[in-house]
């Protein structure tokens, strides 16, 4: 696609009315809108993260290989707000709300194997895990679950963000009882990607605990699709929009999902507006609004979500030493000798002159980036054994990228004098 076309179809997503003239909180306006009621440069930044998107996915088609850290691990805190019993989702609940966020990722739900044969052949996965952190910001031990007594907030009123933990380390899901003022039907919000909203810490995912996963607090039955708005708002929190963003002029910036009408909560049923644009409606989708009938996402999609892990809003989160910082780190699977050899290496941490940088392979792509995303330094490195001048650099935080045709490698050094 070309960026042309992808500008003139996210300035026509920002002008979208849903369900003719009914506002869904959920919509990519307000979306937007949440954005901007903290930063006001946030239509700006969301076209130039897409445009930034875009090239990360091409380069990710032209890799020869799979890379070997396919497997993301992304550290999740769990903000339970209450008044007293009022609201206070407990851990088997909360547990069971992130078993089927990751049953859903990654092909393991119920509905996976009864997808209507015209979207079968092209339902992808996405290998990540979302791990309940067990260490905390300053290296204490933890649940992952910590709740927050405070009567407003049950109703998702007042500062939330205050509670956040460092948006670069951990994705925050805040649970006030009712995320919107009851009684509707519509359960959660979530923020895009955005270096703003990831150094401010106000980004993440709000979400009624009514009906996050099954429990004595929940008000879902087991087995009810309903749960899995968990995995729609986890989509959003990695860039992907409703498939019916646009109606029938398919705004959602992924190539195989077919265009809809939509933008009204259905609670039964697979096919509703089913051929609304002419086309068979792929209405198990993840990204559309039937509650009640969600059981994929599409290759497309995947391949968008895979690409956003990438964004420097994103990339930390799943880094090796992110995920020791965290707790999640023995989640990683493979023992596989080839992956023991990969890691990358980079020393002194934090440094005030020089860095020297450790790497299995001698060819490769090396980019430093700002805390905000901005590249600040860019070299194709010849030698597994580099030493990098950042005299030039500021105090603070920053961010590491290794790639070639194998692989992609990320982490973070400090800058210190």
């Amino acid at each position: 696609m070309k960026y042309s076309l992808i500008i003139a179809s996210f300035l026509t997503i920002c002008h979208i009315s849903f369900g003719q003239g009914n506002f869904s909180p959920c919509s990519h306006e307000a979306i937007l809108n949440k954005h901007l009621q903290t930063n006001s440069n946030a239509q700006e930044e969301l076209l130039n993260t897409e445009l930034y998107l875009q090239e990360i996915i091409e380069k990710n088609r032209t890799k020869t290989k799979k890379s070997d850290t396919s497997q993301y691990i992304i550290p999740v805190v769990m903000h339970v707000f209450h008044d007293g019993d009022f609201g206070k989702m407990d851990m088997e609940q909360a547990l069971s709300g992130l078993e089927i966020l990751n049953n859903d990722f990654n092909g393991l739900n119920d509905g996976w194997e009864t997808i209507d044969a015209a979207f079968d052949t092209i339902k992808g996965m996405l290998d990540i895990t979302f791990c309940l952190a067990t260490i905390d910001p300053y290296g204490n031990s933890t649940t992952g679950l910590i709740y927050h007594e405070d009567a407003d907030a049950v109703y998702n009123e007042g500062n939330l963000f205050q509670y956040a933990w460092d948006n670069h380390k951990y994705l925050n899901i805040y649970f006030p009882k009712y995320a919107f003022t009851p009684p509707t039907n519509f359960t959660a919000y979530a923020y895009y990607p955005s270096n703003y909203d990831a150094n401010n810490n106000t980004g993440g995912i709000f979400y009624s605990s009514i009906r996050w996963g099954y429990g004595n607090h929940s008000e879902l039955e087991a087995g009810d699709d309903w749960a899995s708005v968990c995995s729609h708002e986890a989509g959003h929190w990695l860039n992907l929009r409703h498939t019916f963003e646009g109606s029938c002029a398919d705004n959602d910036l992924v190539e195989d999902t077919p265009p809809t009408t939509g933008g009204e909560i259905e609670l039964e049923g697979c096919y509703n507006n089913d051929n609304s644009c002419g086309v068979p409606t792929n209405g198990e989708n993840f990204m559309d609004y039937n509650h009640r009938c969600k059981k994929m996402f599409t290759q497309g999609q995947v391949e968008r979500m895979e690409a956003a892990l990438y964004l420097p809003s994103r990339i930390n989160l799943w880094s090796e030493e992110n995920l020791i910082e965290t707790g999640c780190m023995e989640l990683i699977t493979s023992t596989d000798e080839t992956d023991l050899i990969e890691n990358v290496t980079i020393f002194p941490n934090p440094a005030a002159d020089f860095i020297t940088i450790e790497n299995n392979h001698s060819n490769y792509l090396l980019e430093i980036f700002t805390k905000d995303g901005k590249l600040v330094k860019s070299f194709s490195v010849n030698e597994k054994e580099r030493q990098i001048d950042v005299r030039d650099l500021n105090n603070g935080i920053f961010f590491f990228r290794t790639s070639n045709d194998l692989q992609i490698k990320s982490g973070r050094f400090v800058v210190h004098r």
